[in-house]
This record gives C-alpha cells, sequence and structure tokens, in this order.
C-alpha cells in the first residue's frame, strides 16, 4: 500500500511538472504572439498618422493650389480689360486723327473759297471796293485760327499714335531667347486665352508665338497678346489645338525661333 501510494505520489508530480512545463511554453508563446500585436498595432498606428499627415498636407496644397489660380483669374481679368483699353485708345486716335484731317480740309476749302470770292469780287465789273469788309476779315481770322488748333490737335494726336507704334515695334524687335519654357497657370476658354508663368523678366515679348505641349506631345499653338513682369497673356490660335483636345493648366510653354 505504502509503494503504491509513492508511485501515485511520483506520477503526481511528474504529471504537475509536465502541466507545468507545457503552460510554461503556452504563457511564453501567448506572450509573444501579444508582443506581436502590440507592434503591429503601433505600426498600424504610425502608417494611419503619416497617412493622416500627408493627407492634411495635400490639402494645404490643394486649397494654396486653389488660391493660386483665383487670383491667376482676377489678373487674368484685370489684364484682359487693360488690353481691350489699350486697343480702345489706338482706336479713339486714329478716329480723332481722321476726323480732325476731315475737319481741317473742310475748314482749308471753305477759307480758299472765301478768298476766291473776294478776289473775283475785287476783279469783277462792280466797282472795287476797298477791301474785305470788318465781318468778312473777322471770319476769316476765325478760320484761320480754328485752323491752326484743329492743326495743333492733330500733330498732338499723330505723335501719340506714333508713340504707341513705336514702343510696339520696339517690343516687337527684341529677340525671345529660343528654347524659353514655362507653364500654363490658368485657362480661359470662354475668351480663348491661357495665362502662363512666365513674362517680361523672363524675356516674353508682345505678339510671339509660343507652343503647347504636354508629355513632348504638341497640343497647340497660343499667341502672346500682354506681358507683365512675371506672367504674360496669350490667345489661343484658332485651329491649332486638335478637336478633342484641350490645353490644361500644368502643360508645357515653348518657345522656338524659326529660322529666319
Amino acid at each position: 500500500m505504502g509503494k503504491v501510494l509513492l508511485y501515485v505520489s511520483i506520477a503526481v508530480t511528474l504529471l504537475a511538472a509536465v502541466l507545468g512545463f507545457l503552460n510554461k511554453g503556452k504563457l511564453s508563446s501567448t506572450k509573444e504572439d501579444l508582443q506581436q500585436k502590440v507592434a503591429a498595432l503601433d505600426d498600424s498606428e504610425k502608417k494611419l498618422k503619416s497617412t493622416e499627415t500627408a493627407a492634411a498636407a495635400a490639402k494645404a496644397e490643394a486649397e494654396t493650389a486653389t488660391a493660386e489660380k483665383a487670383t491667376a483669374l482676377s489678373q487674368v481679368d484685370t489684364l484682359k480689360s487693360d488690353l481691350e483699353k489699350n486697343k480702345s485708345q489706338v482706336s479713339d486716335l486714329t478716329a480723332q486723327i481722321t476726323a480732325k484731317t476731315t475737319e481741317v480740309n473742310e475748314l482749308d476749302a471753305k477759307l480758299k473759297e472765301a478768298e476766291t470770292k473776294l478776289a473775283n469780287t475785287s476783279t469783277g465789273e462792280v466797282a472795287p471796293a476797298a477791301g474785305p469788309s470788318a465781318e468778312d476779315q473777322v471770319k476769316m481770322q476765325e478760320q484761320e485760327t480754328l485752323i491752326t488748333k484743329l492743326q495743333g490737335d492733330l500733330t498732338a494726336a499723330q505723335g501719340q499714335l506714333e508713340t504707341l507704334k513705336t514702343e510696339k515695334n520696339n517690343r516687337m524687335a527684341l529677340k525671345m531667347r529660343n528654347g524659353l519654357e514655362g507653364s500654363v497657370l490658368a485657362v480661359n476658354q470662354a475668351w480663348n486665352f491661357i495665362v502662363m508663368n512666365i513674362g517680361d523678366r523672363n524675356g516674353v515679348v508682345g505678339n510671339a508665338e509660343m507652343l503647347i505641349k504636354r508629355g513632348g506631345k504638341l497640343v497647340g499653338k497660343v499667341r502672346v497678346t500682354s506681358v507683365e513682369p512675371s506672367t504674360a497673356i496669350a490667345d489661343i490660335v484658332l485651329n491649332s489645338v486638335p478637336r478633342g483636345v484641350t490645353i490644361q493648366p500644368g502643360d508645357n510653354v515653348i518657345y522656338q525661333a524659326t529660322a529666319e
């Protein structure tokens, strides 16, 4: 009986040792799994924070780009308005010159007609008068004064027009650097023009024709109509953009000089 109890005691002890060993191994494995899951959770949190930071940065960039686009479009409207005003001024000056020239010619013809009548009167059968009447002399003096004033106005208007033409010719006489490159800031499809991020400081000159490319492929052509220090406006050349294709912000703008 004593031996039986001894054997049973030994068996129980061995069983307890085996269970303890198994539990220890299981506990160690569970601990390792828990550590791996904690590490994975930390990594996920880091990735989430990184994604949130990137999203916030992208949102800020988008808001900045939107604000810059709005500013550029506002500048475009202002520049377009100024351009129309300049064109209107040139047209007005030309019309004024034409009107003044016509008026001067008419008054000059009237003055000559009056002088001819006076000459005919003095050489006619009627007894020659002592000279033009006081009223005729006053009228002739007024006409001569008016002609002088109109000729002065005409000269001034012609001077302004010549100044505008000289400034335009001076700018067009400049040579743009071959290979000058920029990009499209904004596109106005309604008015058929673009705004580019290069201007007078980069060597852009008025009336220059430039190419629009995207990924090395030609998209269309534009002609510069207004130049500012750091931006310029250019009209899209009709029929230069293929059907179904549109010029977009970010497209490249390149000047390639043609052989003279």
